[in-house]
């Protein structure tokens, strides 16, 4: 990188927008927590949902990560990127906010049901579409050679945040069921998404605006783009990362928020410690491991994280309710896994793909890899359901379905370790 390419990042324009961009991943992290785990389960079950339901809805997001093949025709379509993030973005966010407004709707549970499920996508429809160009758009005024770093760093703030946040939030609610006024901790998580959601607003407006340039490569047709990628080793390899990283997470994560307010019998308060004592954790090693990415590599970080993974999926076959302690355990290592993994997985695509490729590149990753997490859920779903109606016993053995499912989840990620280390590592990286 030559000195005056390297000076531009130090330009106030480019510090406010990185600036920006950490605290809007902050305040959409913050929507994320509202409407995923314990908050989504709890208000599925006052529907008169059941686990196996809630786990498959809570598994959308996965499903729902399709809709960035949409994205490979509207890329071409954007022309002012701050202007098509705002209105997708922030559209998103409101349907988010619209699920929390459900109990109140004078209909039975089927079709709550399914105005949730509707909710669920529309405003991952919206989230989406956009997602891939957001954040090639905040990475850009990044040093390429700290974007491992700065991941760290805007994640640590998330997190760290975000415990304050749930915390808040946790009790708070723990507070309206305690006084019988359920649905007035919904009005109150309803809010939060809407104070987040404007904050979250104001963020992407504060980010530099990008107004794209036509090249050659946009007026390429998606049959030519696609024919490119999927003759790229190294992307296919990045799709079988993917694929086996989603199915071994949404195998066991899925059922996770059930099974805390469930079978372990931990309330909104209870559930929040052990969440942000897996946040604190997250946010100890975050540096420690973006710093380790830069001084190796993406690949070498995901190698890292993994492993953890593995352990944490190994150990969670033993969590049960005489063992309920044990949660505690699953959330450190789950969490600290995710700090190697998430932003790594991100990243890499820049090794191996073609910038003005990597908005289709990413989109397809999320979207087949989804996809199969979906499915992965589904199958889980299936298992959980043949676990339970048994009284809770497989193949004899008197185990939780969550247990079983763990195992699954371990294989699979060990499965995931070999192929990076033997396939996806000797890949060629591109150089920027």
């Amino acid at each position: 990188m030559n000195e005056s390419k390297s000076n531009i990042y130090l330009s106030r324009d480019y510090k406010r927008s990185r600036g920006a961009y950490a605290l809007e991943c902050t305040f959409e992290y913050f929507v994320a927590l509202l409407v995923s785990d314990a908050y989504l389960a709890n208000l599925l079950r006052y529907m008169g949902v059941g686990d196996a339901m809630i786990g498959i809805i809570s598994s959308l997001i996965s499903f729902a990560f399709l809709f960035q093949l949409l994205s490979l025709f509207a890329v071409k379509h954007i022309v002012n990127v701050k202007r098509a993030s705002i209105i997708f973005h922030f559209a998103s966010q409101l349907f988010f906010m619209s699920m929390f407004l459900i109990p109140f709707t004078p209909f039975g549970t089927e079709y709550k049901t399914v105005a949730v499920i509707l909710c669920v996508l529309i405003a991952y429809l919206g989230n989406y579409l956009v997602t891939s160009v957001i954040f090639k758009w905040g990475m850009s005024y990044v040093d390429p050679h700290r974007r491992a770093s700065y991941g760290a760093t805007k994640e640590m703030i998330s997190l760290i945040s975000g415990t304050v946040f749930t915390f808040v939030i946790g009790f708070a609610l723990d507070r309206f069921t305690e006084t019988g006024n359920i649905e007035g901790g919904f009005i109150f998580t309803a809010a939060g998404i809407l104070v987040c959601s404007l904050i979250d607003l104001v963020c992407l407006l504060a980010i530099k605006n990008q107004k794209v340039e036509k090249t050659a490569q946009s007026g390429e047709r998606i049959s030519e783009i696609l024919k490119k990628l999927f003759k790229n080793k190294a992307f296919l390899c990045l799709l079988v990362v993917g694929v086996l990283m989603h199915v071994a997470q949404y195998m066991t994560n899925s059922f996770m928020g059930a099974y805390k307010t469930g079978d372990l019998g931990f309330g909104y308060g209870e559930i929040q410690v052990i969440n942000n004592v897996g946040v604190l954790c997250r946010f100890a090693v975050s540096k420690p491991f973006g710093k380790f990415s830069d001084k190796t590599s993406y690949c070498t970080g995901m190698i890292l994280g993994f492993s953890i993974l593995a352990l944490c999926f190994f150990l969670n076959i033993f969590t049960s309710p005489s063992a309920r302690w044990m949660i505690y355990v699953y959330a450190l290592l789950y969490n600290a896994a995710l700090a190697a993994v998430h932003q790594n997985f991100l990243n890499i695509t820049f090794d191996y793909v073609e910038s003005e490729y990597f908005v289709h590149a990413t989109s397809i990753k999320a979207a087949l890899s989804g996809v199969c997490g979906f499915l992965a859920t589904l199958c889980g779903a299936a298992l959980l359901n043949h676990v339970q109606e048994n009284g809770n016993t497989f193949l004899g053995i008197d185990v939780r379905a969550q247990q079983v499912l763990s195992a699954i989840s371990f294989a699979v990620t060990l499965i995931l370790i070999v192929f990076i280390i033997f396939v996806l590592r000797k890949q060629k990286r591109i150089d920027e």
